[in-house]
């Protein structure tokens, strides 16, 4: 796909999309990948101390596939990864007479997984965790300098995690992979290997306060985790404090601040998340005043108080600042926004909630979109799709049918089995709803779907044709037994667990869409990336070579986009937004326009 100068749409400043945050060993920086209007992708470090951000644009832009890493002195330490291995780069900010930044090459790992835990005293600015094909993990220094790493140890398993224990950086916590997981710390003076006293075998290390010695643990018991509080030196019993693990939600500890007393949480639930600041000692928590939208899994809390990442639908992901009681606001959006709210909508069996922008019964077109997963769901954050179909006057309808979290397990438990089966039924329910309440003659509502949403989209288009006026779907899979012949071993496990192969014995039949292609008749996008690790390109082109079989009434043809190179996530994972532009474009174009 070629790529796009970076330009607003008239009248409107660029939209900014943020991802894949991290934090610098100190705490006093954070790096994300940013993009404005329809330029690339290209690293974004950020000052906690309250400076704005700034970009150091590399010459060929990023995939979501790269990390970024920020060391103690602001510069990034990137990790691409891509089809002939992971390269590490150091960036540095462009010299006066290049736009460009600076970018040195430190090394090239061949095959396998690698991963980088930000460091935690002078002279480690990171270590990289380099697994092989062969399942044995080497360990590397890198300086923060222009200089290639140096080899500190090597375990003979994968690793995964990384927290330090202590302040001068040379005990860390990882957790080891396989059959029988466990927690090993390596000594980066001397490369050795040792069980980490004290936990049953498989308590994990979350947290650490390393300067205080205190460790936040995790263990599974009875099909849930529980979270634990024990001294790093001690070898006695964790403590399991009762009202830590009462949260009514979905809980992600975020940090401990540096006594070790206080942990920050973020507590999901439906849509957003809500900030928890909990006292270890007393077992009390109270909630931090934060806006309504999604708190992100990055944060550092130091001597300078707390940072994490929040994000709202009228706010790209930004670092907000807490420091005793106050709360920094989040940044404001570069450019015009518009804002969403939360509604009750009808779904089969009572009412789903649904993030909407615009006003579904009045705006000329109206797209419900429909996430992936399944076990996911819609949160209340920032959107670069729906900012710009909300822009173009398209209002748009996200529910969380059942299958979603974040409602409780009776509802994301609900298509265990049955893949398309209540879920269809909420969507289609809440596209007669759309309809019923638009004017007569008002054009029909469309679909957006990705990855299991695009599934979903095309069943709801099998189902009930002459409810829907279009849609656009991105990297669909044709069923679940399709999927389990040729996905990887994660989704296979996922299918596994949820049941998405079992069959469904109702007036629609097997979800299969390649049976179900013919009862499609409506305008169709379907955009894939060709090197999709999730969900094989060959799902599209079996569905497309179907369709086109079909007859189609005039102007309804099927369309197919392929993009090269790309990975399972086209709205993010590529270099320019040429994917989200042609799926605006089409739903722009559609009925009303």
């Amino acid at each position: 796909m070629s790529s796009h100068v970076a330009t607003a749409e008239k009248g409107h400043l660029p939209d900014v999309t943020r991802i894949n945050f991290r934090f610098s060993g100190d705490g006093r920086y954070a790096a994300c990948l940013a993009r404005r209007g329809r330029g690339h992708l290209v690293p974004e470090v950020w000052d906690v101390a309250g400076a704005r951000p700034r970009t150091l644009p590399t010459r060929a832009g990023e995939t979501s596939a790269s990390v970024p890493t920020p060391t103690d002195g602001g510069d990034v330490l990137l990790c691409r990864a891509g089809a002939d291995g992971h390269r590490l780069t150091l960036v540095t900010a462009p010299s006066h007479d290049d736009a460009h930044a600076e970018e040195h090459e430190l090394a090239v790992f061949r095959g396998g997984v690698v991963r980088v835990v930000a460091g935690a005293a002078p002279g480690i600015a990171a270590l990289a965790l380099a697994t092989g094909a062969d399942g044995r993990t080497s360990v590397w220094r890198l300086s923060g300098r222009a200089e290639r790493p140096e080899r500190i140890a090597t375990a003979p398993y994968p690793v995964r995690g990384g927290i330090w224990l202590d302040a001068a950086g040379h005990r860390l916590a990882l957790t080891r992979a396989g059959t029988e997981p466990a927690t090993v710390v390596l000594d980066t003076s001397n490369g050795v290997l040792t069980p980490l006293a004290g936990p049953a075998g498989d308590e994990y290390v979350l947290l650490a306060a390393p300067g205080a010695g205190v460790l936040l643990t995790a263990v599974r018991r009875e099909g849930a985790y529980r979270l634990g509080v024990r001294d790093r030196d001690d070898d006695g019993p964790t403590r399991h404090p009762e009202r830590l693990n009462a949260f009514d939600g979905e809980v992600t500890p975020l940090a401990l601040n540096p006594s070790g007393r206080r942990l920050a949480l973020a507590v999901n639930r439906r849509a957003r998340s809500h900030l928890v600041l909990h006292d270890l000692a007393e077992d009390a928590g109270a909630e931090a005043g934060l806006p309504a939208g999604v708190i992100h899994p990055a944060a550092r809390w130091n001597t300078g108080g707390l940072h994490l990442v929040h994000s709202a639908p009228d706010r790209p992901p930004g670092l907000v600042g807490i420091a005793g009681c106050s709360v920094s606001r989040p940044p404001a959006a570069d450019g015009e926004t518009s804002p969403a709210r939360v509604l009750s909508c009808p779904g089969a069996a009572g009412p789903i909630e649904a993030i909407v922008y615009g006003d579904p019964a009045t705006s000329r077109r109206v797209v419900v979109a429909l996430h992936g997963g399944p076990e996911a769901a819609w949160r209340f954050a920032h959107e670069p799709l729906f900012q710009r179909l909300s822009r173009a006057g398209i209002a748009v309808v996200a529910p969380n049918q059942r299958g979603s979290t974040g409602y409780g397990a009776a509802h994301r438990d609900a298509i265990r089995d049955a893949w398309g089966g209540p879920d269809l039924a909420d969507v289609l329910a809440l596209g007669h709803a759309l309809a019923a309440a638009r004017d007569p003659g008002e054009p029909r509502p469309m679909l957006y779907g990705a990855s299991y949403g695009a599934y979903l989209a095309l069943l709801a288009c099998a189902a009930q044709a002459d409810l829907w006026s279009r849609a656009a779907v991105v990297a669909p899979f044709l069923s679940g037994r399709e999927l389990y012949e040729d996905g990887p071993p994660p989704v296979r496990a996922l299918l596994d667990r949820l049941g998405g192969r079992t069959g469904i014995d109702d007036e629609l039949g097997p979800r299969d869409l390649l049976r179900l292609a013919g009862r499609m008749r409506l305008p169709l996008l379907i955009v894939h990336g060709d090197d999709d690790p999730i969900i094989p390109v060959e799902h599209s082109r079996r569905l497309y070579a179907r369709l086109r079989a079909a007859q189609w009434p005039e102007g309804a043809a099927p369309t197919y986009l392929e993009v090269p190179g790309g990975g399972h996530d086209l709205l993010h994972d590529v270099r320019d937004t040429a994917a989200l532009d042609r799926v605006v474009g089409f739903l722009r174009a559609g009925p009303g326009a």
